[in-house]
């Protein structure tokens, strides 16, 4: 059986591992933010954590002011500098021990994520620490590759002697600001890419849910990461800004809503500094003609209710061809009446509550403005009384296409469904959207899956499965228009953790380079037999370039003629 409450001894953990016990009232534990490899900082105010299945304080914590987020910006900055010049063997082991730990508490930290964030038990361990440990081991077995370097084939045939490759180091200090959907798996993921490619940490986890975030440096500590690599700032909104601002912070990762991005890439761009961002979704499930009705039925159920639709990754919107629609709406009514609603720590829950009252306000907002506008409410819609930020699985039929509903983040479990006449007309839709961030298809053949997945514009497009790309390791979590820049997860996500240079090392023994002075007559021939040979017309008018070419002494003194020959690059090949 899984437990009803968080387990006391899962709390001790906590504490002794992350934070300093004060009694305050009938409030045992206070959060402190975590710098230099300790509990240290905040602002002195305990400020009470609140849990959203019972709308009442479990504990409490004291946000990180600006001289925290200083001093944990200097820390990291001091740590980097060794940490960079690090072998790869040494922070490998590091990140294997941190796989270990994550492993045998992997039970406890799922305890952790239910009670502050509301996801029931279960998807906290499938969809935040399960993910967390592949990833980590898909990191820890690629960055090593990145860490020696890539070789570039020169592709010019007068360079094609040398030797070149592209390294990739460290940034320095990495600033991740993450959210409260998945509190556990998005930091720590981008925490071990970071400490990985050689560079040190300050995270600032969503002010609603920062234990999991400070269990993060906790583990960290206790993994063997020196101290002061990997900080722990929980602060308020403002405080993220003075993050990104931060004249030492090399880099600003940012996973939240679209009005926040949009502040943290002004603020970077003032520094100047490169961001990455990952912002809103607006997921679109198109369901062909010829699709398994049950089985997308009881995918889109899951993919809109999962973490009770508070996933950036979330299906909010489905548009199904009308000659499967009566049939689909009739699986899916009957997947979601099967959906148990209750205690996330319960192991007879498939849905927790939303993680606050003003986020069940805002659901609840849009699904009554749609129905006012003529939406058929086919279930749920009502905000449900009692304790916690509860919501019922709410189903509409056909929305008005302009309303809030089907237009802006919903982050709630609606699922809105819209009957269309043809496959070309549901991906028309589906694009119509300020989001680009996930999509995902219905269809039994792979005629039909292409056309989804060529014409629907997301980063990602999944066809008959949703959400399972976040925990494949290899796939990349990106999107653009309002859904954000940059890469996230798999080797390109690696690689935005890195800054990638070109070097090349030449022992041809040249005199000179190709076309170094002196500018000369014999310079003048170099260059008019060069642009011949390169980009001149037909093969004839080019061998005959080469010929002038191999009679200057200039270019065989400056390029080695032999190793030109017979390199294979010339004349294009």
């Amino acid at each position: 059986m899984l437990p009803t409450k968080i387990d006391s001894g899962a709390d001790r953990d906590i504490a002794v591992e992350a934070q300093a016990r004060v009694r305050r009232d009938d409030l045992e534990v206070v959060f402190q933010p975590f710098i230099e490899g300790r509990p240290s900082g905040g602002s002195g105010k305990a400020t009470e954590l609140i849990d959203p299945s019972t709308g009442a304080p479990f504990t409490r914590i004291s946000y990180a002011v600006a001289a925290d987020v200083d001093r944990a910006v200097d820390s990291a900055a001091r740590s980097s500098a060794l940490w960079r010049s690090t072998p790869f063997s040494e922070r490998g082991q590091r990140l294997r021990r941190l796989a270990v730990l994550i492993h045998e508490q992997a039970r406890p930290i799922a305890q952790l994520i239910s009670r502050e964030q509301g996801k029931p038990y279960l998807e906290a361990l499938t969809q935040e620490v399960l993910p967390a440990l592949d990833h980590l081991r898909f990191i820890i077995r690629h960055a090593e590759r990145y860490q020696a370097g890539l070789s570039v084939d020169p592709r010019h045939p007068f360079y094609a002697h040398k030797r070149a490759h592209y390294l990739y180091d460290a940034i320095g200090v990495v600033a991740l600001v993450t959210p409260s959907p998945l509190p556990f798996a998005v930091p720590l993921i981008q925490t071990a890419a970071a400490l990985a490619m050689g560079n040190a940490v300050v995270l600032k986890p969503s002010e609603h849910t920062p234990l999991s975030g400070l269990r993060i440096g906790a583990l960290c500590t206790k993994a063997g990461f020196p101290s002061g690599l990997v900080n722990v700032v929980p602060a308020h909104p403002e405080d993220a800004l003075r993050l990104v601002a931060h004249s030492r912070v090399d880099k600003a990762f940012f996973t939240g809503s679209v009005e926040a991005g949009q502040h943290v890439m002004a603020t970077a761009g003032c520094a100047p500094r490169p961001v990455v961002l990952c912002l809103g979704g607006k997921h679109a499930s198109v369901v062909a003609g010829d699709a398994d009705e049950r089985r997308a039925a009881n995918g889109v159920v899951w993919g809109a209710l999962a973490n009770c639709g508070q996933n950036c990754g979330s299906i909010e919107r489905v548009f199904v061809e009308e000659r499967v629609a009566t049939r689909f709406v009739d699986c899916l009514i009957e997947a979601v009446d099967r959906v148990r609603m209750g205690n996330p720590l319960s192991e007879e829950v498939d849905l927790g509550p939303l993680l606050s009252e003003q986020r069940r306000r805002e659901v609840h907002a849009q699904v009554s403005e749609a129905v006012a506008r003529g939406a058929r409410l086919m279930r749920g819609g009502v905000m449900p009384e009692g304790p916690g930020f509860f919501y019922p699985p709410t189903v509409l039929l056909d929305p008005p296409l302009d309303c809030r509903l089907m237009r802006e983040e919903t982050l709630g479990p609606v699922i809105p469904v819209v009957v269309v006449e043809s496959l070309e007309r549901a991906i028309l839709l589906a694009n119509d959207s300020d989001f680009a961030l996930t999509a995902s298809g219905w269809s039994r053949s792979y005629e039909r899956a292409e056309r989804m997945m060529v014409g629907l514009q997301a980063g990602v497009v999944t066809i008959n499965d949703v959400l399972y790309s976040f925990g494949e390791p290899a796939a990349t979590w990106s999107g653009f228009r309002k859904s954000g820049i940059g890469q996230n997860h798999g080797t390109p996500g690696l690689r935005e953790m890195s800054r990638q240079r070109f070097v090349s090392f030449d022992d041809a023994g040249a005199e000179a380079p190709l076309f170094a002075y002196p500018y000369d007559r014999a310079a003048s021939d170099l260059a008019d037999g060069s642009l011949d040979y390169l980009h001149g017309s037909g093969r004839f008018a080019r061998m005959r370039a080469l010929a002038r070419l191999l009679r200057l002494e200039r270019f065989r003194l400056r390029v080695p003629v032999r190793r030109f020959l017979f390199s294979g690059k010339r004349l294009g090949r």
